[in-house]
C-alpha cells in the first residue's frame, strides 16, 4: 500500500507529465486522502496536484474542498498580480525599475501560472530601495518596517511586500556577499533565475528544509527555462561548493518527478533519501545549538563555508539583528 509521500509524488508527477498517476490497484482510504490533501496544503502544492485530483475518483468529501482550494489559489494569484502591477506601475511613474523575484516570477515557468502558490511579493529595485520605500510611503500610504536584515517590508492592499536591497542575507553565510555581487552584475534571464533559485533553495534547505513546492519549482525551471547557460550554472555551483546540493536535488526530482537538470552531478550516498525524509518530517528550526549541529549535514551539502565560519557568522548575524 502506498504511503502519503508516494501518493503525493504520484499526483505531482501526473500534474507535471500529464499521465495518469501511478497509484496502484489497492483502494486508498478517505482518511489517507485527507492526510495527503493537508500535506499538499502545507507544502503549497495543492493547486498543482489538483490537476491530477480533478480526474480521479476519490471521495467527494475530499475532492470538493480540494478543487475549491485550487480555485482559491487561482483567485489569490490573480489578485497578487494585480497588486504587483500596481506597485510596479507606481515605481515606474517615479523613475524606478522593478525586478520581481521568487513567487510570481517563478510562476511564469508553470504551464498554468495560477497553480504556483505563494504568499509575499518579493521585489528588487536595482539599488534604489531607499527611494522605493519613500515612494511607497508617499504614494501607497504604507508604513515600512526596517527591521529585517536584507529587505524592508510593508503591507499593501492586504499583501506583505518585501523590498530587497540585496538578494540574500549578506551576514550569513558569509559567501552570500560574493553570491549577491555576482547576481547584481547579471542581466535578468533564465540563467539568473536558476542561480537565484538554487541559492535561495539551498539557504532554506540548510535553515528549515525544502518543501515540495521547491522541487516543483526546480522541475519547472529546468523544463521551461529558455536559453539557460548550464555551463555557467555548473561553474557557479562548483565555485560556491553547491554542486552536491544540486546533485541531490536533481536525484530527488529525477527519481520522484521524472525530471532533472543537465548538470549531472553526483549526490553523496544517502543524501537524496535524507532530503526526502527532511521534506516530509515537517520539522522547523527551534533555534537551539543542538539543532544547529544536528543539521550540519545540510549545510555541508549547501555551502562551501566551513562549519566554524558558518556558526560564527550566524551568531554575528543574530546579534546584529
Amino acid at each position: 500500500m502506498k504511503n502519503e509521500a508516494d501518493i503525493a509524488f504520484a499526483l505531482l508527477r501526473s500534474a507535471i507529465d500529464g499521465k495518469a498517476p501511478a497509484l496502484g490497484d489497492m483502494p486508498i482510504e478517505t482518511e489517507t486522502w485527507w492526510s495527503v490533501f493537508k500535506l499538499m496544503q502545507r507544502n503549497h502544492v495543492a493547486a498543482l496536484a489538483g490537476m491530477a485530483v480533478e480526474h480521479l475518483d476519490i471521495p467527494r468529501e475530499v475532492k470538493i474542498p480540494w478543487l475549491a482550494e485550487c480555485e482559491k489559489a487561482a483567485r489569490w494569484f490573480r489578485y497578487q498580480i494585480e497588486v504587483q502591477q500596481d506597485i510596479v506601475d507606481t515605481m515606474k511613474q517615479n523613475g524606478i525599475d522593478t525586478l520581481v523575484l521568487k513567487g510570481t516570477h517563478l510562476a511564469q515557468y508553470y504551464p498554468n501560472p495560477e497553480q504556483r502558490e505563494f504568499g509575499d511579493l518579493d521585489l528588487y529595485f536595482y539599488n534604489r530601495h531607499v527611494k522605493a520605500d519613500e515612494i511607497a510611503k508617499r504614494k501607497l500610504k504604507v508604513t515600512v518596517d526596517n527591521k529585517p536584515h536584507h529587505h524592508t517590508k510593508y503591507n499593501y492592499r492586504g499583501m506583505t511586500i518585501e523590498n530587497h536591497f540585496d538578494f540574500f542575507n549578506r551576514h550569513y553565510p558569509s559567501s552570500n556577499k560574493r553570491y549577491n555581487k555576482m547576481l547584481v552584475a547579471m542581466e535578468p534571464s533564465s540563467t539568473f533565475d536558476v542561480l537565484h533559485f538554487l541559492r535561495h533553495a539551498a539557504i532554506h534547505f540548510a535553515a528549515n528544509g525544502l518543501k515540495l513546492r521547491d522541487l516543483c519549482d526546480w522541475v519547472m525551471l529546468v523544463s521551461h527555462g529558455k536559453d539557460i547557460n548550464w555551463e555557467k550554472v555548473a561553474n557557479v555551483m562548483k565555485r560556491f561548493g553547491m554542486m552536491r546540493f544540486v546533485a541531490t536535488l536533481d536525484d530527488v526530482t529525477s527519481s520522484r518527478l521524472g525530471i532533472a537538470s543537465p548538470l549531472q552531478g553526483i549526490a553523496p550516498a544517502g543524501a537524496s533519501q535524507r532530503m526526502v525524509n527532511d521534506i516530509f518530517s515537517n520539522k522547523h528550526h527551534d533555534g537551539t545549538i543542538s539543532h544547529y549541529f544536528h543539521t550540519r549535514w545540510k549545510r555541508r551539502l549547501a555551502f562551501s563555508d566551513s562549519l566554524t565560519s558558518q556558526l560564527f557568522h550566524k551568531i554575528t548575524s543574530h546579534l546584529s539583528h
